[in-house]
């Protein structure tokens, strides 16, 4: 079992948040320099101490620059599922919960809430909360933000699976169609994430100007480039310290090391593995790796031969060198994994699954009848890690199977699309959640196929059995049922696990209140800086 430290502060995606990857560049911070000379126009630069090093200071520790390795796919919150897109909505947006330090679901918009019986559930909002168009956040909002994720199919699966009425403004009652033992987990994904009723019914362009009640506001988005962001001052729990943050997009994980040294960038969300001693014995910089929940895997489609083949499956499956995988894909950062399912959360089992072992990988392949001339393969990849990981595997299965693989790159946006609609034969992806349920909805449930279900997975009986656990309210109940679940996936063996990811940040060691909870969100409106 991985172990989540109880100082873990991350939410998808979850969620999910399958596979990563695109193009970078540089920006400045306009909105502080226009601010800055806006506020001195009637006085002189002298007097006004702009060009000094001074304003230059003030305006640098006004502003946090992030890099990332991937450019988010939407800025909606209901047209993509992906992690890169939660990194923005987390800025812009709330929902009526959010993932707590310790994984748990807490209340965001919400006062407070009641289960009146195993169906009935009724939630008091938050009174005064403003959207960034000054609109007060009330329960139509409500109703129609949960109502367009029943109908959104990128997040659908985190939809709520009843009705949603309005009591009066500040009251909601929602009736699910039987006992939902994750409704308040699947509340806190981006998916559910509260949007003006009146935007969402004129057809607003949310992926152009999102309109949220979060802590900042979206100034600009440089395809390609960077995302802007300006903090909103009328946010419900106090305008965020920092006043704007920039996330600049750099593919390339050396480059974003570098871009720290030099100054050009505060945070890096996505490290290189590789550059982590280097970082750690920096002055001024701050490294945190831990445990997370991002669950790895090289994925492939069901539905096409040879994957169709459960037998081909385990033989690829028992064929890759996994160890191999997390040295030279993560430089370490990492667990090999044979579950599944993620082994952080309770009840989970690596029971029933393939383990790397060629001479059992050749019995499989001779049980499966395929000739391994004739099962080659594309590989499709979305950045580094995922590239360095498929080398490994195309090592693996060619010297270990004679499976010939072929590796294909491409970004974030197409990479999606391709998997989402299973326009593909295999796949280096991955998915975090922030507990069981929603990690085997999203993954193995056929409702999600041409969402999150990558594998297109469709097995009533893996169905019954998440559906079972959802039905099951108490804990202690759901754990056999857990176990249960994850030795049928196991011995099904959709894909071939890989390993869990670490999250790896490093920081500015100026700034002050950096958190990151274990399925990878930062709340950057908590953070300041020590001067």
């Amino acid at each position: 079992m991985c172990s989540l430290a109880p100082a873990l502060a991350l939410s998808l995606a979850v969620g999910l948040m399958a596979g990563c990857s695109q193009n970078g560049g540089e920006t400045t911070a306009a909105p502080t320099t226009e601010k800055a000379s806006s506020e001195a126009e009637s006085t002189t630069e002298e007097e006004s101490g702009e060009g000094t090093p001074a304003a230059e200071e003030a305006a640098a520790r006004d502003t946090l620059t992030i890099a990332t390795a991937d450019e988010p796919p939407s800025m909606t919150t209901y047209q993509h599922n992906a992690i890169a897109g939660n990194y923005m909505n987390t800025m812009t947006h709330n929902g009526l919960f959010k993932t707590g330090d310790n994984m748990e679901p807490v209340p965001d918009l919400v006062e407070s809430y009641e289960s009146t019986s195993d169906t009935e559930w009724v939630f008091h909002l938050k009174q005064g909360v403003l959207f960034h168009n000054g609109e007060e956040m009330k329960a139509e909002d409500v109703k129609a933000s949960l109502e367009l994720c029943q109908n959104s199919l990128e997040v659908s699966q985190y939809a709520v699976p009843g009705t949603i009425e309005v009591v009066d403004d500040y009251t909601v009652k929602i009736t699910t169609d039987g006992p939902q033992s994750g409704l308040i987990s699947n509340l806190a994904h981006h998916g559910n994430f509260i949007l003006p009723a009146d935007l969402i019914e004129s057809g607003h362009d949310f992926n152009e100007e999102p309109i949220g009640t979060g802590p900042y506001k979206l100034v600009a988005w440089n395809r390609g480039e960077s995302v802007e962001f300006e903090a909103f001052e009328d946010y419900f729990e106090g305008a965020a310290p920092i006043k704007h943050v920039i996330w600049k997009i750099i593919p390339e994980g050396s480059s974003r090391t570098m871009a720290m040294e030099a100054g050009e960038v505060d945070l890096v969300v996505d490290v290189e593995t590789t550059d982590k001693t280097r970082i750690a014995e920096t002055e001024g910089m701050t490294l945190y790796s831990e445990p997370g929940t991002s669950h790895n895997f090289l994925t492939i489609n069901n539905e096409v031969a040879p994957f169709d083949n459960i037998n081909f499956r385990k033989a690829i499956a028992s064929a890759i060198d996994k160890d191999a995988v997390v040295q030279v894909a993560l430089n370490g950062d990492g667990t090999p994994v044979n579950a599944m399912v993620p082994d952080c959360f309770e009840g989970t089992t690596d029971e029933g699954a393939p383990t790397y072992d060629v001479e059992q990988a050749k019995a499989y392949l001779e049980e499966s009848g395929l000739d391994p001339a004739e099962c080659g393969f594309t590989i499709i990849c979305s950045d580094e890690i995922k590239l360095r990981s498929g080398q490994v595997i195309q090592s693996s299965l060619k010297e270990n199977l004679g499976v010939e693989v072929q590796l294909e790159s491409m970004d974030l946006s197409t990479y999606l699309d391709a998997v989402m609609s299973g326009n593909y034969e295999a796949a280096l992806g991955g998915f975090t959640s922030s507990d069981f349920l929603g990690y085997v909805q999203g993954i193995y449930h056929s409702d999600s196929i041409n969402a999150s279900n990558l594998s297109r997975t469709n097995d009533p009986h893996l169905d019954e059995l998440i559906e079972a656990i959802q039905a099951a309210l108490d804990p202690e109940e759901r754990i056999p049922l857990v176990t249960e679940l994850s030795i049928a996936v196991n011995e099904r063996c959709p894909f071939v696990p890989l390993y869990m990811k670490n999250n790896t940040r490093a920081y500015n060691s100026d700034l002050q209140g950096f958190n990151c909870t274990a399925n990878g969100i930062t709340h950057y409106n908590e953070m300041s800086w020590s001067n």
